[in-house]
């Protein structure tokens, strides 16, 4: 059984992607804020997985603080681990960093459960970068 932490603030069909990945025998820690994060970071570099969404309270003057999240788990906790991005971010200055903190896969909201099972999946399997969209 695979541990993954999701990092995402508010999205309607999350309890149904959780519920599609634990159905999968998937173990999901869930965190909704940047504070929870901090709180619990060592449990998350713990993880198999992270899937990460950009978009993350509280607010502050760097609205896309999932990249400061993926920058902390990568440099500071040396995880090494697939991150899966979903988000509705499309900004290339943002995509190109994450793909310099070398995630797994980006998914573009809404997320099809299909999609999403497909990235984790690989990502498990494979830890092969990749982007999809």
């Amino acid at each position: 059984m695979s541990k993954i932490a999701w990092i995402e603030d508010d999205h309607p069909e999350i309890p149904s992607l959780v519920r599609l990945l634990e159905l999968d025998g998937h173990n999901i820690l869930y965190y909704r804020t940047c504070r929870e994060v901090e709180e619990d970071i060592d449990k998350i570099c713990g993880c198999d997985a992270v899937i990460l969404d950009i978009i993350l309270p509280p607010a502050t003057d760097d609205p896309y603080q999932g990249v400061s999240v993926l920058r902390k788990l990568r440099e500071e906790c040396k995880y090494d681990g697939p991150v899966i991005v979903c988000s509705i971010v499309r900004n290339p200055v943002v995509l190109h960093a994450l793909h310099e903190l070398g995630v797994s896969a980006i998914l573009h909201k809404p997320v099809r459960p299909s999609q999403l099972y497909d990235a984790v999946t690989e990502a498990l399997t494979e830890g092969t970068p990749e982007t999809a969209q």
